[in-house]
């Protein structure tokens, strides 16, 4: 793919006017203020949004503040053009460079103004919320105020998210670098691609990209890509990486960057060795860590402590005064829009309903959060790796079927496998990690298990269509309960005596 083509692709959500309609419109009035509500956000992400849509659900007075477009980082710079990419990059195959390119730019808006109906302004005022947009900041910590206007509350939801954060490097501020919260924004991309950081981020991004024709160059400080996952799952995804066209740089520290006629130059010190290197690219986009966005909202005038830089909370969400509570990025990792729903639901719950002596609250340490790599082979993880397992000092034992013990997912020709991390010598789920196409929804019934305090064996007996890639947890349960079987001499002794009585026929 030639660089002109490749940069005409214009993926910038400004270019959209009716999605900026439904997430910021240009003629929005901010209504006019009650006297008193019983719960006022702060943020239109998807904490934010799921708090006041749940509260005024519930009759309370909610007031939702928000400062740039509501959908957050999801819809905007994140899940949702992110995923939406990758979707049409897979499905690219066989079609030529300028075909590619328009149609993944019309994929992409498509999508996002589709789902942007879930955000969409009319809906808020539908549920009588009042929407304010501007920047808020508290004045004391009863009252928020937003573009002069003076928002007294009962209870406040902290939901102001999080933002990508720049590391310090030499000369890299002055080279423009991109990151998600503008990546998104670009009215062409470029043909060439450093991305530092191999997160889940830094990864999908490769690939989808790498897939449309960029070039792209992943650097990552550590030994291996994705550190967190399943380092079997991790080395897999390297490889489907590698063979896209993605060229990668581990255990490789950024030590400046410097603008050059066509782009700009990076300068690598390989770790052990001390060898340095240079990549030159069209542009560099980082992707190496996030800081919650307080800036603006005078946290200090609420009485709010900080733990580091994110707000401090307790297991119930409300931070140190106790009239604010805080949910989803704002206060820290794992950044996952699913937590950030789930968060909401517990801050409703505790903020507006919870007994004063502590009946009836939600404890947010004790959630069950899978999370979920949408790569090609995607990763699905909930729990312990082995990994983790091992280094905690657990005893433990590996069970793993591979993707081929369903049918359903041989006769798509999909790679892959589940493995479970168990307690050793019972049925008890510690973790598990699934690596195939459709992860994402085979991570489930481990999800439920670990939620339920439930074990493989509560799977056995199970009945699932045929032929379904569900199936494998089937092959699962089957495959543990053969293997206690194999290693208890007890149950095979019984087992040659019970079938050594022959019954006899009757007359």
């Amino acid at each position: 793919m030639t660089t002109a083509s490749f940069s005409s692709l214009d993926l910038s959500l400004d270019a959209d006017p009716a999605l900026l309609a439904h997430v910021n419109p240009a003629n929005w009035i901010n209504p006019k203020p009650q006297s008193a509500y019983d719960l006022v956000v702060i943020g239109g992400g998807a904490a934010g949004l799921v708090s006041a849509a749940g509260a005024a659900g519930l009759g309370a007075r909610v007031a939702l503040v928000e400062r740039n477009r509501l959908g957050g980082d999801c819809l905007n710079t994140g899940c949702v053009p992110s995923k939406a990419l990758a979707a049409f990059a897979r499905s690219a195959a066989g079609k030529t460079a300028a075909d590619r390119l328009e149609s993944a730019r019309l994929h992409l808006r498509h999508k996002r103004l589709e789902i942007s109906l879930h955000d969409k302004t009319e809906r808020w005022y539908a549920l009588g919320i009042d929407l304010f947009f501007g920047q808020a900041s508290f004045a004391n910590p009863k009252t928020i105020t937003v573009e002069g206007i003076s928002l007294p509350f009962k209870r406040a939801a902290l939901c102001s998210g999080a933002s990508p954060a720049l590391p310090s490097i030499a000369g890299l501020a002055e080279c423009s670098p991109l990151t998600t919260d503008t990546f998104f924004d670009l009215n062409r991309l470029p043909a060439s691609l450093v991305i530092v950081g191999a997160g889940p981020v830094g990864v999908e991004l490769a690939q989808s990209l790498a897939r449309l024709g960029c070039a792209v160059t992943l650097v990552e400080r550590g030994p291996s890509i994705l550190a967190r996952e399943d380092a079997s799952a991790a080395q897999l995804v390297g490889q489907t990486l590698q063979a896209d066209g993605v060229s990668l740089c581990t255990q490789s520290t950024l030590q400046r960057v410097e603008k050059t006629s066509s782009g700009i130059r990076v300068h690598l010190l390989q770790q052990g060795t001390q060898a340095t290197h240079t990549l030159e690219a069209e542009a560099i986009l980082v992707a190496t860590g996030r800081a919650p966005n307080t800036a603006g909202l005078h946290l200090e005038r609420a009485g709010i402590e900080l733990n580091g830089l994110f707000p401090r909370v307790d297991p119930f969400l409300r931070t140190t005064n106790p009239c604010v509570y805080a949910a989803g990025d704002v206060i820290g990792p794992p950044y996952l829009t699913h937590r950030s729903g789930a968060h909401a639901a517990a801050l409703i719950q505790n903020a507006l309903f919870a007994h004063p002596l502590g009946f009836g609250k939600s404890n947010t340490h004790t959630l069950v959060i899978p999370r979920c790599l949408h790569t090609d082979p995607a990763i699905a993880q909930v729990g312990l790796t082995e990994q983790e397992a091992t280094l905690q000092g657990i005893p433990h034992e590996v069970l793993h079927i591979p993707a081929s013990s369903s049918d359903r997912i041989q006769l798509e020709e999909e790679c892959g496998w589940l493995k479970l991390i168990l307690a050793k010598g019972t049925d008890k789920l510690l973790g598990a990690t699934v690596v195939s196409k459709h992860a994402g929804e085979l991570i489930f019934p481990a999800v439920a298990m670990l939620q339920q305090g439930r074990g493989l064996n509560s799977l056995f007996g199970l009945i699932l269509p045929y032929p379904t890639r569900m199936e494998i947890w089937n092959r699962a349960a089957l495959t543990w309960r053969a293997r206690r079987f194999a290693e208890s001499s007890f149950t095979q002794r019984l087992v040659r005596l019970l079938t050594g009585f022959e019954k006899k026929p009757t007359r």
